[in-house]
């Protein structure tokens, strides 16, 4: 069973927080699977050698979702579970976060934690920009320098959407839409370029959606 719309994150980013001299440093990626999630969590592991605890939670991969989460010698539930219950509340699919703590001397009591991990978790996350992905149908229009800002413009006005162009020969613009609305593409490239388009259908693929 494959996903047809999701949210996640835009990009990497990373917080600082601190509680009661702890320092609380979350990294928030997106990732397509649980390999690419591991990568990241090993990558930060690496980047911060002597912090005391480097909990994560990520959920990613197609349907069933792989879900993990790890309290890193934290007491049970206080922190991966909190980082992940973020994720969850948000709805977010396919995408890392790791909270690396320096311990700074003070104990912050079991609530105390689960606050500090959880507010970590969501600034993260709002560093990284949610975003919704979906689905849909990829063509790939090339078309004269004359008309590409007047198509673009037009797709978007339409609710298309539109990728990064590829400048060559000509530029080519790599739109999105969903299966209903392939009729409705075509005859709007058309009707922009009097028929000068050409069009390449090049699959299925995920697309972000503008916010």
């Amino acid at each position: 069973m494959s996903r047809q719309s999701w949210k996640t994150v835009s990009k990497r980013a990373r917080i600082e927080y601190e509680v009661k001299k702890s320092v609380f440093i979350a990294d928030v990626s997106p990732c397509a699977s649980g390999e690419e999630a591991t990568d990241f969590i090993r990558s930060i592991k690496k980047e911060f050698p002597d912090a005391r605890h480097h909990v994560y939670a990520y959920r990613a991969g197609d349907v069933p979702l792989e879900q993990r989460y790890s309290d890193d010698g934290e007491p049970s539930g206080t922190a991966g579970m909190p980082v992940l219950d973020v994720i969850l509340h948000r709805e977010l699919e396919d995408v890392v976060c790791v909270v690396t703590r320096y311990f700074g001397g003070i104990l912050l009591g079991t609530g105390g934690l689960t606050r500090a991990y959880s507010t970590a978790a969501s600034q993260g996350i709002e560093a990284a920009e949610v975003c919704s992905m979906q689905m849909l149908e990829q063509y790939m229009v090339k078309l004269d320098y004359s008309l590409s800002e007047k198509f673009q413009y037009a797709a978007k006005k339409r609710g298309f959407v539109t990728g990064e162009v590829i400048y060559e020969d000509r530029p080519a613009v790599p739109v999105f839409c969903s299966k209903d609305e392939k009729d409705a593409l075509i005859a709007l490239i058309n009707d922009t370029t009097s028929g000068k388009a050409e069009i390449t259908y090049i699959g299925t693929s995920s697309a972000k959606l503008s916010e």
